[in-house]
Order: C-alpha cells, then sequence, then structure tokens
C-alpha cells in the first residue's frame, strides 16, 4: 500500500512561507494608510527651504542619504556647551546671503568618488512639501561646483514621496527662486 502526503514538499513549504509573511503584509497596509498616499516628485525639483524664505533648485538623488545644501562662510562655535554652526545660504539675488546658525545634529564622513572622505556638519533644516514644513536633516557643504544647489536624499523621501524621473518640477515653487543659473 502507497502512503499518500497531504501536500507534496514544495507545496507545504509555499504554504509555511505565505504564513509567515502574512503578518509583514498587514503591517505593510496600515503603514501606508497612516502615512497618506505618498507624493510624486521629479528628477528636479524646487524646494523651499524654510529658514531662507526661498525655493532651490534640487536634484532628488534617490542613491543619496542625507540631503545636502550648498552653504558659505561655515563657522562652527560653541554654544551653552554645544556645537553649532552658523552659515550664509545664498538668497534670491546673486548677491543676497542669508545668515543662518544653528546646532550640530551630527557630523558625518561622506564619501566621494574620486576623491577622499569629506566630514559635513548636519543641521535640521525646514523643507515645504505641500502644506507642511518637514523638519529635515541637511549636511552643509560647498555646491558651487555642481549644477544644483540642494541635493534631496532618502532622509527626506522616505515614507513621503516617490521619484518618476520621467517629469521634473512636478511641485509649484513657493516663493522666489534660486539656481545656480540666476546666481552665476
Amino acid at each position: 500500500m502507497k502512503l499518500r502526503r497531504p501536500f507534496s514538499p514544495p507545496v507545504l513549504l509555499l504554504c509555511v512561507c505565505s504564513l509567515l509573511f502574512l503578518p509583514a503584509c498587514s503591517v505593510a497596509e496600515e503603514t501606508d494608510a497612516a502615512i497618506g498616499t505618498p507624493r510624486v516628485l521629479g528628477e528636479t525639483e524646487y524646494l523651499f527651504i524654510q529658514e531662507a524664505g526661498v525655493s532651490y533648485d534640487s536634484r532628488i538623488d534617490t542613491g543619496a542619504t542625507t540631503c545636502s545644501i550648498h552653504v558659505e562662510d561655515l563657522t562652527p562655535f560653541e554654544r551653552d556647551g554645544e556645537s553649532w554652526v552658523k552659515f550664509h545660504l545664498v538668497g534670491e539675488k546673486e548677491d543676497q546671503k542669508i545668515e543662518v546658525e544653528k546646532p550640530v545634529s551630527r557630523v558625518v564622513k561622506i564619501k566621494r568618488h574620486g576623491t577622499e572622505s569629506q566630514e559635513r556638519y548636519v543641521v535640521l533644516l525646514g523643507v515645504k512639501l505641500g502644506e507642511e514644513i518637514v523638519q529635515t536633516e541637511f549636511s552643509l557643504t560647498d555646491r558651487g561646483d555642481y549644477t544644483y544647489p540642494l541635493l534631496v536624499g532618502r532622509n527626506l523621501l522616505r515614507g513621503v514621496a516617490v521619484v518618476d524621473v520621467s517629469k521634473s518640477y512636478v511641485l509649484k515653487a513657493k516663493g522666489p527662486k534660486v539656481s545656480w543659473e540666476k546666481n552665476r
């Protein structure tokens, strides 16, 4: 007499795996519902930075971990025993500089292709996405040799936006715009 197994090994494995992943799927659905539908961004956008009061021409880079922004005259200092930085953001006009002082969130080591690693100060800046201001970490650097004064990394995109590289400038720019073409 031949014994029949109720399930073949591959079918049994598939059933067990389905049961293991089922709870993860329901958690993901709850998370998506909680954050709402992600906003669609193009490969380039104008993003409003609260501290400057202007929208910067920005490159969206899903390969970058952290956002970075062009600053000038970066000076670290100490206030009440904590690390702070003073720097200038580029304003709407070429000669306009906006002075900002912020506490340092952390210092990161940035690996750059073909050159030495660089340490950068990271601060929180307010970025307007839709109608809300989102406090986001930005590394501070001289982006004068780059095409865009602001680079958007995954820390801003995660959970709130998806990128459609076939599009550009999907968001409405708020306030005056800063792009290198206007400031050079």
